[in-house]
């Protein structure tokens, strides 16, 4: 905890223009928590300070003026508040937690041409809290704290004050300086608090910033509470030869497992043997002072000279000491912006691929960090604490969780499954070397569970602890029972782009088990495709989540399919169906119902073990929620989840006049002929058969997401079908397995769509890749071919059909990126600069790609597979390049 917590507010006239001199003064000054006034931010505007984070709020109109922000030391145990934003008032809040009582901290920035009146101070005040401090660029002049002269702004501020019993903080100098001479300075920034104790509160000016305001520091003496870290087993200091050996001296093999509870304790033992031994290995991480980042000597000296010479000009406000008062801060600019140069020159210089340091520089394009702002309860309330935010999503989650309700009956499901289970073969045990070969496997990257096991940490473990663990894991196939401790999911939220942020339907849930389960997982799957007969009860035209097929193979189904069609003078009518939360709905009876039918006894058991009882719990920066029991759905983060979703789908319904196609759960149903009406009828006739098959298993289509398409040539569309009843919205093209099918299969659409992305992307990397950048030409080219090519060279193998013309708009980029690179002149032609870098032509890369993918077909285990590499069209009456003849030079 912090005693003495440094505050300061501060006009800033436009921050992107100071961010260097900001960075410096919070770094030299050590400030905790500024406020800023007149940020002149947009809703699109980004700016970033290490070891800070920005909260802001913009003007109502959206252009770029007025605003307010609070820029606050991540270290610092806080929460977003709900900000006020009108014409007459722009706040960004924040709640600190401190002890014993946690407070308010509020930037506000109040324009100089509206009127105020007392209630509206009243009103924006009310929104704070009982114990705040607000500061920032208020406009309002009263004598009482310090103005020359009294505005209406400042008797209607005051009388707001004196009404609620606020106290006000302020140098009683001016902060104001006009660069106009006929202006006089006055004070207009400074900070009104409530509930803060007076003689807690230490006011001090500062001149090391340059615009028309000086920043006000608030010293407060309060005990902030900062923010716990992120609790980890190990870190770069851990001794694993330590770890290994606590273990070797702890660990207690003669372990009696009769029971499910014996079972429960072993896997407890584990767990918490392992858990010890990392923290007696490991030296604990303290929290790093970022403040105490070295800021150059000769910087130092040349803000005191213009702080000497701001503080002159004030006094005499002479024309030559502003001159030089200018000067200095112009050079105090410069001299700033050439050493943030220099660090970042000599920081692209520096990134290797062979330390993965040139991946951390571009991970944040891959997985932006977006906060979480205050989000509306059920009740319609704000949740605004963190632990009120897991709470709230895990109340969300809870609802989710539950199986859908039907009206079909269902005493034949549960008569089945309370039928005695056959007697079959024991599975095959698990033996210490798989274990071992299967830890090793594991992704270093991953996230660990709630127990907090890492892949690093089971890497490390030593024989003792595997044969201990296939001792356990052998007692769980041999009595059909999944412990308990293995069952709880961590559940993190993760926003949806470009989605209302308030809306906690609006987010996507990451759920986190434990690894110990999730090798169990793999083992036994191994165990499922190998020693069954499970892969061949799942349909053919099911590719999701099966080796050896790929998003590409189905979309290639279904573009034969259309191109057959188009070229046949035929109508095919299409539909495409969105399950509703396909994974988080599956019913436990009726997929353990299809799960007795289709597995042998000890693992149907050993699966009903693995589903039931299960729970889990939110975690937002470090807050966990309560835990809620899951009732519905496969395990999200798991490894049998797939395929028990795949199995619980497989015997949906088929038909012989149409076409299936299904990954996982995104389904197309496609019907052909020559007459528009039986096409659709046909459509029809294999819907109804699907929504009683829906009905039946409690599963749900979103009936205004799916769609209908007709492909054809001819100027009439086929009759619209529905869907229970309800007719499914009718559209010309749609988007599935992320290829986007126009109805005259043109690729458009979908190239137009690759080009908006690949010019999105490329500016964002422009620092990477530009003329300017010291990035080494090796490096550009290979983040050119893992960041930017595979978005266009996705679905080549099918979307390089298209005509020349739009394929020349990839290769219009991609000679752009070149040229960008090596900052080529306009004489150098892209032939030679594609040779000289070793980089295909789009044409040729689509001869490439096309060639591999038909290679790889050729053989493969599922007919419908095989036979696309065999697929020839018929007679050809359309001048159309099928996928088939893109091997071709």
């Amino acid at each position: 905890m912090a005693s003495i917590v440094r505050i300061a507010t501060w006009n800033a006239n436009g921050l992107l223009n100071h961010k260097q001199e900001l960075i410096s003064f919070l770094n030299i000054n050590k400030i905790d928590i500024i406020l800023i006034s007149e940020t002149h931010f947009t809703d699109k505007t980004v700016l970033r300070i290490p070891n800070y984070t920005i909260y802001n709020t913009t003007h109502p109109d959206g252009t770029a003026h007025a605003g307010a922000a609070v820029i606050i030391k991540n270290s610092i145990s806080h929460h977003e508040l709900r900000s006020f934003q009108t014409e007459k008032i722009q706040a960004a809040n924040v709640k600190v937690m401190a002890f014993p009582w946690s407070f308010t901290v509020s930037a506000i920035y109040s324009p100089p041409r509206h009127k105020i009146s007392t209630d509206d101070y009243i009103q924006f005040f009310d929104t704070l809290g009982n114990k705040f401090i607000c500061g920032g660029d208020w406009n309002a002049k009263h004598i009482h704290w310090g103005s020359r002269l009294v505005t209406t702004k400042g008797r209607n501020l005051l009388k707001a004050i004196m009404t609620n019993n606020y106290n006000y903080h302020s140098t009683r100098e001016p902060t104001y300086w006009p660069t106009d001479l006929n202006k006089i300075p006055d004070l207009l920034d400074f900070y009104i608090s409530h509930g803060i104790a007076t003689n807690s509160v230490l006011i001090e000016t500062n001149n090391d910033l340059s615009s028309d305001h000086v920043p006000v520091i608030l010293n407060l003496s309060s005990r902030i509470i900062n923010k716990e870290l992120t609790p980890r087993l190990v870190s770069k200091q851990t001794d694993w030869v330590k770890f290994q050996q606590y273990i070797e001296e702890k660990i207690d093999l003669k372990h009696r497992i009769k029971q499910p509870e014996d079972l429960d304790r072993s896997v407890q033992y584990l767990v918490t043997l392992i858990q010890e031994a990392a923290w007696e290995a490991t030296t604990k991480v303290t929290e790093p002072d970022h403040h105490t980042k070295n800021v150059p000597f000769y910087i130092k000296e040349l803000i005191a000279e213009k702080r000497r010479a701001r503080a002159k000009w004030q006094r005499s406000r002479n024309a030559t000491d502003k001159l030089n008062y200018n000067r200095l801060t112009r050079r105090l600019r410069t001299v700033l912006l050439d050493c943030q140069n220099a660090k970042f020159n000599y920081y692209l210089k520096n990134l290797k691929q062979e330390d993965h340091t040139i991946w951390r520089a571009t991970k944040g394009f891959k997985r932006p960090q977006v906060g979480i702002p205050p989000i509306r309860k059920t009740n319609g309330d704000w949740a605004r604490s963190n632990k009120e935010k897991s709470n709230t999503f895990a109340e969300h989650l809870s609802k989710v969780f539950q199986p859908l309700e039907s009206n079909i009956a269902d005493e034949t499901i549960e008569e089945y499954l309370d039928i005695p289970c056959q007697m079959s073969l024991p599975i095959k045990p698990i033996s210490p070397a798989e274990i071992r070969s299967e830890i090793k496997k594991l992704n270093d990257n991953k996230a660990p569970g709630y127990d907090l096991i890492t892949e690093q940490v089971l890497k490390m473990l030593p024989v003792k602890a595997i044969v201990l663990l296939a001792t356990i894991y052998n007692r769980m196939l041999s009595m059909s029972y999944y412990p308990i401790l293995w069952k709880y999911a961590q559940i993190i939220m993760i926003p949806k782009p470009g989605k209302a942020p308030e809306n906690v339907t609006l987010y996507r849930p990451i759920s986190l088990l434990p690894l110990l389960g999730k090798i169990f997982e793999k083992l036994l799957f191994k165990r499922l495709m190998n020693n069954t007969d499970i892969s061949s009860q799942l349909p053919l035209h099911q590719f999701g989540f099966r080796e050896g097929h790929s998003t590409t193979q189905q979309v290639h189904r279904i573009v034969n399919e259309i191109s057959r069609s188009l070229e046949e003078k035929r109508y095919c009518t299409a539909v495409f169906l969105d399950v509703a939360q396909a994974f988080d709905k599956v019913w436990h009876t009726g997929l353990l119902h299809k799960l007795k039918r289709s597995l042998p006894s000890y693992y149907y058991l050993l699966l009903k073990s693995y589903l039931s009882d299960r729970f889990f719990t939110v975690k937002y920066n470090n807050e966990h929620s309560n835990y809620h029991p899951i009732k519905s759905g496969v395990p999200q983060g798991s490894v049998l989840g797939p395929l028990l979703y795949l199995i619980y789908t497989a015997d949906i319904p088929e038909a012989a006049s149409t076409v299936i196609a299904t990954f996982a759960d995104d389904t197309a149903i496609l019907s052909t002929h020559d007459n528009a009406i039986l096409a659709s009828e046909n459509l029809q006739t294999h819907l109804n058969l699907i929504n009683e098959w829906l009905c039946k298993w409690r599963i749900k289509i979103n009936q205004t997401k799916s769609v209908q398409v007709t492909f054809t040539t001819r100027f009439n569309v086929c009759p619209t079908v529905t869907l229970n009843g309800v007719p499914i919205p009718v559209t010309t093209e749609t988007k599935y397995l992320g290829l986007h099918l126009d109805q005259r299969l043109t690729w458009k659409k979908h190239i137009q769509t690759k080009r908006q992305q690949l010019n999105l992307k490329f500016r964002q990397m422009y620092w990477l890749f530009g003329p300017q950048s010291k990035l080494s030409l090796s490096n550009k080219l290979l983040l050119y071919k893992t960041m930017l090519k595979p978005i266009w060279t996705y679905g080549v193998q099918l979307w390089g059909c298209a005509k020349p013309t739009r394929i020349k708009t990839i290769q219009q980029f991609q000679s752009k990126t070149l040229r960008a690179m090596v900052n080529a002149p306009w004489y150098v032609s892209n032939e030679t600069l594609h040779q000289d870098l070793g980089i295909l032509f789009v044409t040729n890369e689509i001869q490439r790609h096309a060639q591999n993918y038909h290679v790889r077909l050729q053989g493969h285990n599922n007919d419908l597979v095989h036979q696309l590499s065999a697929a020839h069209p018929p007679s050809r009456r359309l001048n159309r390049i099928w996928p088939h003849d893109l091997q071709a030079p």
